[in-house]
């Protein structure tokens, strides 16, 4: 169920900026009042494009920093700056470079590598990174296997030789039985989401939460005996310290019939159940390639799942769930990637929208039946963000004469979805993972015409 509602104010930036191709763009908004965009593509130096807050393009900046094929790549944005941090295994090359918001970049590399700070830092593993109060902190992890535990060093890099601020926390892990799949530091704690499958073939789903400055742990598990947890997810809620999380559920390989069922529990700040864990059946009903699913109020955001045909024993599918420096050209901008294109009468076409009420039941559904190879909407690409309380979801719709539009949607009342068509630029094609919210006032999304990349801002007048 859908009604129409517009308002919007869009501006696209001013200034060419040529497509390199062959590589992968990475949005950082708001550096300080200004807009980067990064690309980085194969055997190249990545180069930065600088928007001033009117999205004029200011300058472009190529970074001395070669980047390796094998070569891990992570982005950190801070208040004013963000960081690059690169690190290579053969040999182990640990490498952060502070860039400002002018595109001018500084080597901080020996905030990583100081002697003085061996008790951490002669890790060969990449190292997690993290805007934590606004100051750049690092975690390092260490399996130990006598102890069937992970060491987990939490540390807050100093200019000063011998002076970095570490910390060292425990959780149990199994290397035989255990599945690290989340780590996460908010708000003075270290979140946990591993899985396991025990002895009798039972899966579990841990969570496991840490306080840093007191070192209490606490933890909990949930049981869904022969289902898999498929990508277990949480959301942290800092104003009560609550947690959200979620996962799919899927049948092991080898059985049939049983369609993926999704997995929510809400947990207060000890990690006990605020309200019973629900389990939903078979979320991509309708023939759903993508399921969407949001609460009506006291949302964390959009739930987005793409129905995945080789994790869920039907074929073969292509996701991009990682980021890399090097995905290929047809692929290199979605982290939820779908490929209309290949039309299959076999494979799920269909988009579903879900509303879930206060406890987590299914209120309404909403599906958009995609018949034969024609997309009313795309099932990906798509971005969800939350912007002055509301959660919002953004999909690819198709209009005339294979012209492209953007539709907006949200939670409205009695149990609709309000949608917004965004006019924009049809002929743009529009890199929707890589959407931002600026100072939960507007939305920046990277754009694609032709041989060219912008920016296109959207502000919601109501």
């Amino acid at each position: 169920m859908c009604q129409y509602t517009t308002a919007q104010k869009l501006q696209y930036s001013k200034g060419t900026v040529k497509d390199p191709g062959g590589g992968t763009l990475k949005l950082l908004a708001n550096v300080n009042g200004y807009h980067h965009l990064i690309y980085f593509g194969y055997a190249k130096k990545p180069v930065v494009y600088v928007f001033n807050n009117q999205l004029h393009l200011e300058s472009k900046k190529e970074l001395n920093i070669p980047i390796a094929e094998n070569c891990d790549v992570r982005l950190l944005q801070l208040k004013d700056y963000y960081v690059l941090y690169t690190h290579t295994d053969r040999p182990s090359v640990h490498r952060l470079m502070k860039i400002n918001r002018d595109g001018v970049t500084t080597d901080i590399s020996n905030l990583l590598n100081k002697p003085a700070d061996s008790l951490w830092n002669r890790s060969k593993a990449t190292f997690q990174l993290f805007n934590h109060n606004d100051s750049l902190y690092l975690i390092a992890h260490s399996y130990h296997e006598q102890l069937k535990q992970i060491k987990t060093i939490i540390v807050k890099p100093k200019a000063d030789p011998g002076t970095s601020a570490f910390t060292q926390l425990f959780f149990p892990f199994d290397f035989g039985y255990d599945q690290l799949k989340e780590v996460t530091l908010l708000k003075n704690q270290l979140l946990i989401v591993k899985t396991s499958k025990d002895e009798e073939g039972k899966n579990i789903l841990s969570i496991i939460k840490t306080d840093i400055a007191t070192g209490n742990q606490f933890s909990k598990q949930f049981e869904s005996g022969k289902y898999v947890y498929h990508n277990p997810t949480l959301r942290y809620n800092t104003a009560d310290s609550s947690v959200f999380v979620y996962s799919l559920l899927r049948t092991p390989f080898g059985y049939r019939g049983a369609r993926p069922e999704l997995f929510m529990a809400r947990l207060n700040n000890t990690l006990n159940e605020i309200s019973p864990v629900q389990t939903l059946p078979n979320i991509f009903h309708g023939n759903a390639a993508s399921a969407f699913l949001v609460e009506k109020k006291h949302s964390s955001g959009w739930m987005c799942f793409t129905y995945d045909l080789q994790s869920f024993g039907r074929g073969s599918r292509l996701t991009a769930n990682q980021f890399s420096p090097y995905m290929d050209e047809a692929r290199r901008f979605s982290d939820n990637y779908y490929n209309p294109f290949v039309y299959d009468e076999n494979q799920p076409t269909a988009v579903s929208m879900t509303l879930l009420n206060n406890h987590l039941e299914r209120k309404a559904d909403s599906i958009v039946k995609n018949n034969g190879n024609y997309y009313k909407i795309h099932p990906a690409p798509y971005a969800q963000f939350v912007l002055q309380n509301t959660a919002y979801l953004l999909l690819t719709e198709e209009l005339v004469a294979k012209k492209k539009g953007l539709l907006l949607v949200y939670p409205g009342e009695n149990n609709y979805f309000e949608t917004v068509p965004l006019r924009v630029q049809s002929n743009y094609d529009f890199l929707l993972p890589q959407l931002q919210v600026v100072e939960n006032k507007y939305i920046l999304v990277p754009y694609i015409d032709k041989k060219e990349l912008g920016l296109m801002k959207v502000t919601f007048t109501n």
